[in-house]
Formats: structure tokens, sequence, C-alpha cells
């Protein structure tokens, strides 16, 4: 087991679990996944082509002007891969058109969780990506992890109010 982590939406922000006065556990594939999707990863030092064609942008400061905060954590100057993943570039991105982002949105996400199968965690993992509704912009996703040497899966399902995609 795990330490339990807990999405709060609002906030948009997880936290640790508390039941009776103590750290709550859970599935630890579960704390692994939420780890890697809600943290941020570094952002490159250029866009892909992708990045450009779905109109992400750098990271710009309060005023508008891009500058060089890429995010990510510190840590990570010192391991081979940042941990994490990009989602949060896509606050800045255009909803354009009903695929585009969406496949950008799988791409990151799968770019997160690759390590699981790198390290044997998992066979293999699937991202898929869809608009909640069509009037508001929230982004959701499946992740469904194959366990390594059987053909038993656990899905997760996540939602996001992405502020910024019109």
């Amino acid at each position: 087991m795990d330490v339990a982590i807990v999405w709060n939406n609002a906030q948009a922000r997880g936290d640790w679990s508390i039941q009776n006065s103590d750290l709550a556990l859970d599935n630890p594939l579960r704390t692994a996944i939420m780890v890697s999707l809600f943290t941020d990863r570094v952002a490159p030092e250029t866009l892909s082509t992708l990045d450009q064609a779905v109109g992400m942008k750098s990271a710009p400061d309060a005023a508008g002007s891009n500058h060089s905060d890429r995010r990510g954590w510190w840590g990570d100057a010192f391991a081979q891969e940042p941990i994490g993943s990009r989602l949060w570039q896509l606050q800045r991105a255009i909803k354009a058109g009903q695929t585009s982002t969406l496949r950008e949105a799988e791409a990151i996400c799968h770019e997160a969780l690759q390590w699981l199968m790198d390290d044997g965690v998992a066979a293999s993992v699937t991202v898929m990506a869809s608009w909640a509704s069509s009037t508001t912009p929230t982004l959701q996703f499946a992740v469904t992890v194959t366990e390594p040497g059987t053909n038993a899966t656990q899905q997760f399902y996540y939602s996001w109010a992405w502020e910024g995609l019109t």
C-alpha cells in the first residue's frame, strides 16, 4: 500500500488523505499515476511541431510575455528522466477542433507514464482522452494499465476543467 492522494478539482491539486489521525493508504499504482500525471514536468526548451499545432505556448508571466519558467522539479536536475507531466501546458492550449488537443493530452500522459513500462511495473499503458461536454472545456481521460505477465488491467479515470481551453 501507498499513501492515498485525493484530487480536489475545485483547487486543482492533490493532497494526502487523513483517516483516524493517520495517513490513509491506497493502491500504489493509483498513487504513482497521480504523481506522474499531476506533478509539473519540466517543459522542453523548444516546442514540438504537435505542441505548436495545438496552439501550446511557452509559459508566459503575469504580464503575458514569455520567460524561462519551464516549471518542473529541482530534483530532476539529478535524474535521467524528469517526473511528472506537461499537462500544465494545456492550460494555455487553444481547443483547435475536436481532436488535436485530445491527441496531445494523450501523448503527454503517455510520456509521463512511460516509466511504468520501462521499470516493468506495467506491460502496457493506454490513455484515451475526450471532451466531457461540448459546452465546457473539461478534458477527461482514462488510463488503462496492463499488469506484466498477465492480461489483468486496472483503469483509472480523471477529468480536469482546463481554464483557457475555448
